[in-house]
């Protein structure tokens, strides 16, 4: 296995999402710009295996068909969450989605412009040589022994993130948002729940850090959350409910099971 930690800029969501399409109907799909390397995010993805959808995929077709909108903040929570701390050297290319679409929600206000990439580069790659997951395993893991990362990494993901709806860039400006999809809210919620050892139908506290958790991976302003969460809980009533608790300790829910992409289909 290559650590790798590249996004590939070819790589967009209207080529993936005709792949993914062409793939869902059986029908050829050459014709599409780098087609082989569509399917192969599409594939680390979990959406595809075999030239065929997988049951994740073939939800998401379903979702989408319905909302067509969906497929970018879905693909964009797919590739924020995919790398695991417990499997560190599969999936780079998610840590290194995680580690800008971070810096972004941080930030706040950014000019995707010339000046940002090369020292974001550089402080990415910083990162990774210092990180306790991957320093150790650089000179064997990585193709060359060296962290290979450039500007188009980055543009890479921006690809996505342009592809969220609300928009989080404008004109080439990232600024946070103040509504998301319920959907991407449920899954999210659900990350957030099982990283931090939340439990099963016992009160679930949305500590300070839970909760700019769940904004950075929703791409929210912290000022949206509760509302975005008012607007998602009563949704999903058999998923999540309010918990019993609330006051001075924060906002409490109630996790009945971990959310699933069959729970959008409502």
């Amino acid at each position: 296995m290559t650590l790798s930690f590249h996004i590939r800029h070819e790589v967009t969501p209207e080529r993936s999402k005709e792949v993914f399409d062409a793939i869902g109907a059986d029908l050829p799909y050459d014709h599409v710009t780098q087609p082989e390397r569509q399917e192969t995010r599409l594939r680390q993805l979990g959406l595809v295996n075999n030239n065929v959808l997988t049951e994740n995929g073939k939800l998401i077709q379903l979702l989408c068909y319905k909302t067509p909108s969906l497929w970018g903040n879905l693909l964009h929570y797919f590739q924020y969450s995919l790398w695991n701390v417990d499997l560190p050297l599969e999936n780079g290319f998610s840590w290194t989605y995680r580690y800008f679409t971070n810096y972004l929600w941080k930030a706040n206000v950014v000019s995707l412009n010339d000046s940002l990439w090369d020292p974001l580069v550089a402080s990415l790659i910083g990162e990774i040589e210092a990180s306790l997951c991957f320093a150790s395993e650089i000179p064997d893991a990585t193709r060359e022994g060296t962290v290979s990362l450039s500007k188009f990494s980055l543009v890479g993901a921006t690809h996505w993130l342009k592809a969220l709806t609300p928009p989080v860039i404008e004109n080439d400006i990232f600024t946070r948002r103040h509504f998301c999809p319920p959907e991407l809210a449920l899954l999210a919620l659900g990350w957030v729940g099982q990283a931090t050892n939340g439990d099963l139908c016992i009160d679930f506290l949305l500590t300070p850090e839970r909760r700019e958790s769940l904004c950075r991976i929703c791409l929210l302003d912290p000022s949206a959350l509760d509302r975005v969460l008012d607007w998602t809980l009563p949704l999903y009533p058999t998923v999540v409910q309010p918990g019993t608790g609330a006051g001075v300790y924060g906002r409490f829910v109630r996790f009945l099971r971990w959310p699933e992409l069959r729970d959008l289909l409502h």
